[in-house]
């Protein structure tokens, strides 16, 4: 497995750690986001060649967690003393490093910090009496970082917290966007946006892939296989953030299923309809599931969709659990059927990044400012049927009445005059501002077997694609 040390932008967060680092008073710094998602390797970048103290914390008790912290300290600080009888309670340990701070800049970073408030939760309590009595008074940066988001907000970010008050600032690490994961790798664009579709923007998901052989090869050598850290990648996201994991497993796999509204996914799990919006509120603060609204409607509509967000997450739910019986019986065949679906999952990614972050690459080339991007759907009436029709992207500009309509194929050699008919029809049955909107159109796909040559209408395929983002290759270094 190719698993090299890339580091990969997040050149704003480390221009934060920074500018926080070079004030001359003590810092109190917050950092957190979903597992695997760069924090700790982040934090061990930003503090090389720093005088500085990384510790990571345990599952053990508290008493343990403050003896092992203070030997970590006196061997920082070559203190043979403190090393063979650290100390075993947090006033002694403060004092200390209100001793040897208080003059000199130093940074101690304590990585999954809801280890130690598990361990006690008047840890935060503790931490908020000792930074008051000694270490605001100092040079310290003290940086408490996790995984856990639902903990660490709620002894950071929440106003209620007894360190809401005392911290300098925070962070909440977000996936890589798509044009900065093209820098992990050398392959072409097509087949980039299948490891994006399969892996998101986690940092190490990509790195934990082989970059030399093909996504769908990937899947079969490296995730669809016991022992893989792919394989029960999707419980233990879920275990790491949720005491009571089962009703949300079902829940994101009846998404993954193709269930979206909410008394479709209430029926599938089992739960009553008025009890399930606790469970996606939570689902979607967690960045795991988003709301899809048709975007001409009122935002407090209820014409709402559920999807699944978090690429790695409905990539595992919808081709990983689904394969482990099949795995475990050596069912190769059902297996295939499986994957055969795998370009379509594709499809429906390439979606969702034009959507949410190719779009507005293109608003210049296009000539009006987006003001709000979404999707449609509708329904019309054909020979007594009801049929659903959906614009895969909508972008439109409230004061100047602009609105453009875009489709995605993800194939080679589209008909793009085709494809432009079939999304005029559509865009008939859009209702907004019908007499005064200007209209603009737009195709993304593989390839085309020609391009229009029409005003207000586009045509982008990949290799337009790779010039809007100014992919640079071989892969690039911090």
């Amino acid at each position: 497995m190719e698993n090299n040390n890339l580091f990969i932008n997040r050149t704003e967060e480390l221009n934060w750690l920074d500018k926080a680092y070079k004030k001359g008073n003590a810092q109190l710094l917050i950092v957190y986001g979903r597992r695997r998602i760069g924090k700790s390797f982040l934090i061990t970048h930003f503090i090389k060649k720093k005088p500085s103290l990384y510790y990571l914390c345990s599952e053990e008790n508290e008493k343990e967690q403050i003896i092992q912290l203070s030997k970590s300290l006196g061997k920082f600080f070559d203190d043979k003393a403190l090393i063979l009888n650290p100390f075993s309670r947090w006033e002694d340990f403060f004092l200390y490093l209100y001793e040897k701070t208080r003059n000199k800049k130093f940074i101690l970073a304590i990585d999954e910090f809801p280890y130690l408030v598990n361990s006690n939760q008047a840890v935060p309590t503790i931490f908020q009496k000792y930074w008051d009595i000694y270490l605001k008074k100092t040079k310290i940066c003290l940086i408490l970082s996790g995984s856990s988001i639902g903990i660490m907000e709620s002894i950071g970010i929440n106003y209620t917290s007894p360190l809401y008050g005392r911290r300098t600032g925070q962070w909440k690490l977000l996936s890589l966007k798509f044009e900065e994961v093209m820098k992990f790798f050398n392959q072409d664009i097509e087949e980039v946006i299948r490891f994006y579709s399969i892996a998101g923007g986690v940092p190490f998901y990509l790195a934990e892939l082989d970059r030399k052989i093909t996504a769908i090869e990937n899947i079969r050598k490296n995730m669809l296989k016991k022992g893989s850290i792919f394989y029960d990648e999707g419980e233990i996201l879920l275990r790491s953030e949720l005491k009571d994991p089962i009703t949300y497993f079902s829940i994101l796999k009846t998404i993954a299923l193709g269930n979206t509204r909410q008394v479709e996914i209430a029926n599938k799990v089992g739960i009553k309809s008025t009890s399930l919006p606790k469970y996606l509120t939570t689902l979607t603060k967690l960045g795991f599931v988003g709301k899809a609204n048709i975007i001409t409607e009122k935002e407090k509509s209820k014409k709402v969709r559920y999807l699944i967000k978090d690429n790695f997450i409905d990539f595992w739910f919808k081709f990983v659990e689904p394969s482990k019986r099949h795995i475990e019986e050596n069912n190769n065949r059902e297996i295939n059927k499986l994957l055969s679906n795998f370009d379509l999952y594709v499809s429906k990614k390439f979606e969702e990044l034009v959507r949410v972050e190719l779009i507005k690459k293109i608003n210049k080339k296009v000539n009006f400012d987006f003001e709000k991007i979404g999707t449609w759907w509708g329904y019309k009436r054909e020979q007594n049927e009801r049929k659903t029709m959906e614009i895969d992207v909508v972008a439109l500009n409230e004061k100047t009445k602009d609105i453009l309509f875009v489709e995605c194929k993800w194939q080679n050699k589209v008909n793009a005059k085709k494809i432009l008919y079939e999304l005029k029809e559509k865009s008939k049955f859009v209702d907004w501002h019908n007499e005064k909107r200007k209209e603009h159109y737009a195709i993304f796909a593989k390839s085309f077997k020609g391009k229009i040559k029409e005003k207000n209408v586009y045509c982008f395929d990949l290799n337009d694609l790779k010039k809007v983002l100014k992919i640079i290759f071989p892969q690039q270094r911090i």
